[in-house]
Order: structure tokens, then sequence, then C-alpha cells
């Protein structure tokens, strides 16, 4: 048989069978499983297709597999306290981690922790960064989603004492349960789903509130197809709804009930959990959704007909299912992995942390900048050979022109006869 396309990650929160187990939701076959420990809601990762990361329940650990058959051992990373969400940027050179009320940026390949983004007021629940990784969107219990321009938290400015950012919205009555970014970076939709029974649709471009979404019980996670033209909002009653995104007439606020009589409405729910829906993923093709409920089950549909294809058991409360391309390393027991993954540093960045080799704590990062120009380039080969210029001017410096202390002593036994005469011709011409 054929190797599939796509497969799902999923975790539970018992840890009592795995941790991480890949399937082929075709077949409903546990295709490789990862054990030891627990991982939490939205706190699963893979960088570049070669390994797993998940963040611990309840302890300050992340876990981190490496894909291939072979080699099951498991690492542990120390963060600084317990990790409450956890999100790779798409290219995986950047991995964000909610830890309390504060948000930790570490680079992957080197393990430096380059920024600590510290603007919520309780606890962080949610981490997403755009298709592109430009922006960085979080939501917390203090109700509030805020976007963060990438660029500005790894270089920011020497006057600002912390990064601000972009945008902060704060139409959410409750705390926050999950965001979702759509595809267009910079000018992608971003979606965020809260307690207070509503999903918002934000444009990311403007930072206006686009659409809102109402519903008739707490909204515990959201997500979209790839082409954007459904909203998939996962509630506690264990009922997922299916919202058309480009339904007419275009109001900015709609009203989703399954009390409805309309027959449209009706085949817009996906029913099948009897606990909250914690967590949803689409298939590239936008043809299976993939849901995780605490009744311990996750559900493949059928997007189109609404109709469940499979249920796959678990031993405890499903916390993560997420749709992935096949990794190669999955495929083939020989390879071995070439991403340069590093242990992260519970510290943040500095020049007497890094031994001297970076000068000021500055990091060169290449990140999208949609407002770079001509004129910033031009200033920053000018910082570069200011910088090399002193350098040079430094080391250039030699010792032994500097004078001894012999000649010192004579310059000040000079200086002071010097003294002497000087007040002596002053009191002279006083007395006179």
């Amino acid at each position: 048989m054929a190797a599939p396309m796509e497969v799902m990650l999923s975790t539970d929160a018992s840890g009592m069978l795995w941790n991480v187990c890949i399937w082929d939701f075709h077949s409903g076959t546990a295709l490789q499983t990862y054990k030891g420990g627990s991982s939490g809601p939205r706190g699963l990762c893979c960088l570049s297709g070669q390994f797993l990361m998940s963040a611990a329940i309840g302890k300050p650990i992340i876990y981190i597999w490496a894909l291939q058959k072979k080699e099951q051992q498991q690492q542990r990373i120390v963060c600084p306290g317990v990790v409450s969400c956890l999100a790779a940027s798409p290219d995986n050179t950047l991995c964000a981690a909610g830890i309390a009320e504060k948000i930790h940026i570490w680079q992957t390949c080197s393990g430096y922790q380059l920024s600590v983004l510290s603007h919520h007021y309780q606890t962080v629940t949610c981490l997403c960064f755009t298709d592109d990784g430009s922006h960085l969107v979080s939501g917390g219990e203090d109700n509030l989603v805020m976007v963060w321009y990438t660029a500005s938290i790894l270089q920011p400015d020497s006057k600002m004492k912390s990064c601000e950012p972009l945008f902060v919205w704060s139409k959410h009555a409750l705390p926050i349960t999950d965001v979702h970014c759509g595809i267009g970076g910079a000018r992608s939709r971003v979606v965020s789903a809260s307690h207070d029974q509503t999903c918002k649709l934000w444009d990311l471009a403007t930072g206006q509130l686009l659409c809102n979404f109402v519903f008739d019980s707490p909204v515990c996670s959201v997500a979209m197809d790839m082409a954007e033209y459904h909203l998939f909002a996962g509630c506690s009653d264990g009922n997922i709804y299916q919202v058309n995104l480009f339904a007419s007439p275009v109001q900015m606020e709609r009203h989703i009930s399954k009390n409805k009589e309309s027959e449209e409405m009706e085949s817009s729910v996906f029913r099948g959990h009897s606990k909250p829906v914690t967590c949803l993923s689409v298939s590239m093709d936008g043809t299976v959704l993939a849901s995780g409920s605490q009744d311990n089950t996750a559900c493949i549909w059928h997007v189109n007909s609404k109709q469940k294809i499979r249920t796959l058991s678990h031993k405890g409360a499903v916390t993560n299912v997420v749709f992935t391309p096949t990794p190669a390393n999955l495929l083939d027991s020989r390879s071995k992995p070439t991403f340069p993954l590093q242990s992260f540093k519970r510290h943040l960045l500095s020049a007497e942390s890094d031994g001297g080799r970076n000068m000021g704590g500055e990091i060169a990062v290449r990140v999208p900048d949609q407002e770079s120009t001509v004129e910033d380039e031009d200033r920053t080969r000018e910082r570069v050979l200011i910088r090399e210029a002193v350098k040079q001017q430094r080391s250039s410096t030699n010792k032994p022109n500097e004078p001894s202390r012999q000649q010192l002593e004579q310059e000040l036994e000079r200086l002071t006869q010097t003294n002497r005469l000087l007040f002596k011709a002053a009191a002279d011409l006083a007395s006179r």
C-alpha cells in the first residue's frame, strides 16, 4: 500500500499508551507512537518534519522525539515554568512558549532565548504564527488577543524598554480558548474563540473586527479550511459548527444556533462528541475534519456529508489533533535528523552569556519585513563598517607606546615645581 500523503498527530492527557501517536486517518491505523509523559492542550509542534515537540501537563518540561523509528529516545528541555502553549514558526527557526503570563521566544538552531514578551496580565492560553512567520498571535485568560510583529520581537528598538504588540484586541468578555491564522501572511485573517460563546474574525492588516459569530455555548476550539470558505467551531456541548464565511447577506454579527429549523443550518452541525471539543484540524484538501474531545475520543469527519468516518479511542482527554504532510523520516527508518535542534537556554541571550562572540547581544536573523527599504540596508551596512573600524582601532593600540611609571613620576615632579613657582610669583605681586 502506498504511503499516505498526509497523517494526523494526536495526544491525550493520560499518557498511558503513548504521549504522541501518528495515525493514518484513512484506515485508522496507528503508524508510530512516542511514549513518555503526557501533552497539554495546544502544546504539540512538528519541527521540519524531523522532530516532535510537546509541552508537559503541569510540569516545566518540553518533550522532544526524533521522528525516525529506530531512535525512540526522549529528550527533555527544562523551562523557567509550566508551558501552557507551544508554537513553532513555519520555517522552524523560532519556537514560542507561553509560560504563565509571559511568552518566551527561542532560536531552535542555537537554543538561545531571544526575547520575553510580558504584556498579558494572566496566563497565555494559545499561540499561533502566520503562514509566513511575520506575525505572532497570542491569546490569554485576560480576555485579550495580541498581535506581535516578529521583526520587532527579534530586533527591538534600543530606546524602548520592551517590545510592544502591534494590535491588542479586547472585544472578548471571557478568557481566550483558541486562535487560528489563515493564509496570506501580513494580510491574512485571524479567528479567535472564547468562553463568552463567540468567535471573532479579524483583519490582520488593519486590526479591524470583520465579523462576530455568536453560539449557544462556550467555544473551546476553532479552525478554518485552507481556502477559508468555512469556519469550524468546537463548543462545550460537544457539537462542532460549520459556518459559511461567504454567506449572504453580509452581517457584522451572526447568531449560530442548532435549534433553528432551517435544514441548511441543521446540516452544518457535526454531532458525535458527548463532552467539550478541545481541538480541531482540517486536512489540506478541506474534505476531512479531525476533532478531539474530553470524552477520550478523536473523530474523523467527512466535511461535505457531515458524517463521522471513524472514531479513534484514547485513554484520556484528547488535547491535540494536527494534520501534517507525511514526514520523510517516518517512512525511512534509516534516515537521521539533519535539523540542528539545540536545548533551550533558560536565560536571555547577552554578551556575557555568549562568551563575547556576539557583542551587544545582537542577533542576525532574516525575517520578512514589509517596511524594509534600500535606505535601511545602507544604514545597516554603515553600522557594520563603523563597528569593524572600532575593532581595528582597538586592536592597533600598542601598549609599549604608553608612558612608563618613571616618566609619569618625572612629569609629576615638573608640574609640582611649576605650581610652586606660580604660587610664589602670585604672592609677590599681592605683597606689592
